[in-house]
């Protein structure tokens, strides 16, 4: 019986790993407000030690400089995943859009206005969201797209703190609604490029990157609050001596030191042997068996 069990035990562990590597809401999982949350257990565990890197870029799309930086990816043969708030697609932005997905980048959603979810009441929490991938798949069919992909970031990675709900929950539901299946896939991030921060460098960002896949220095802010109040942040080296060795980084496309950096980064790791992938080949965020047509 010993060899038996071992075999029962191996394959309920592969069927476990199997789950856990896929970011989809569990179906099978009721989830619990202020107790299923973070997202440390949902970083992208097949790309440790890999030496690939999936570039994401939030909150756009700018007028100016979101296609500067596709002019950058298109000339370096680079594909990236914009999440975008749909409030910020007009027609200005429009035929961003259209470039996003006509040089074969995904397009994903960053929430419609990047509020905290979970400062949200369930049904604006759920109208937001069906409204936000209702037009970005309405969009792809618009500009003849055939990707299938309904990526969701949280603004702030902030989800499941609401008191009355659970945001996996309702993307359960808005996904049966609109899809008839289990389509909406949140993605969250392994490498944070503190981009955001204003006193970061491109450089600096760019190395944040380098040694969360390689090792060595990488930067953090510290909060500096002056005698009235203002928020001054202060550039702090630190150094990643055992690195994941790959994993999604955030970045932002509306920020001019965010687009040095992609170049900074990009020509780096193309000497260091660094493989950017796109987001939907990294077995986390798969669709191989999904179909996700809107119903």
């Amino acid at each position: 019986m010993k060899p038996l069990i071992t075999l029962c035990t191996i394959l309920l562990s592969a069927q476990v790993h199997s789950v856990n590597l896929k970011q989809f809401p569990n179906e099978q999982q009721v989830y619990r407000p202020n107790v299923d949350v973070g997202f440390d257990q949902y970083r992208t565990k097949s790309l440790k030690g890999s030496n690939k890197v999936a570039l994401t870029y939030d909150d756009g799309p700018h007028e100016t400089r979101t296609p500067k930086l596709l002019d950058l990816l298109k000339s370096e043969n680079v594909k990236a995943t914009f999440f975008v708030l749909t409030q910020n697609i007009t027609d200005k932005t429009l035929p961003i859009i259209e470039r996003i997905l006509d040089e074969g980048h995904i397009l994903a959603s960053h929430d419609h206005d990047h509020e905290n979810n979970n400062h949200e009441e369930e049904s604006e929490f759920k109208e937001e969201l069906y409204k936000s991938v209702l037009l970005l798949e309405q969009l792809k069919a618009k500009y003849g797209s055939s990707q299938i992909s309904s990526y969701y970031r949280f603004p702030y990675g902030a989800y499941g703190s609401n008191k009355f709900y659970h945001h996996f929950n309702t993307m359960k539901e808005v996904s049966n609604e609109l899809y008839g299946e289990n389509c909406i896939n949140f993605a969250f991030w392994d490498i944070d490029t503190s981009d955001w921060v204003p006193t970061i460098t491109a450089q600096q960002i760019s190395d944040n990157i380098m040694a969360h896949v390689k090792g060595g220095t990488a930067y953090k802010h510290k909060v500096k609050r002056t005698i009235f109040g203002n928020t001054k942040y202060k550039m702090v080296k630190y150094k990643i001596k055992y690195p994941f060795g790959g994993g999604v980084a955030l970045m932002h496309d509306i920020h001019e030191r965010s687009i040095e950096a992609s170049e900074i980064f990009i020509r780096d790791a193309k000497k260091n042997g660094i493989s950017i992938v796109p987001l939907n080949e990294i077995k986390e965020f798969s669709y191989a068996n999904k179909s996700c047509i809107l119903k």
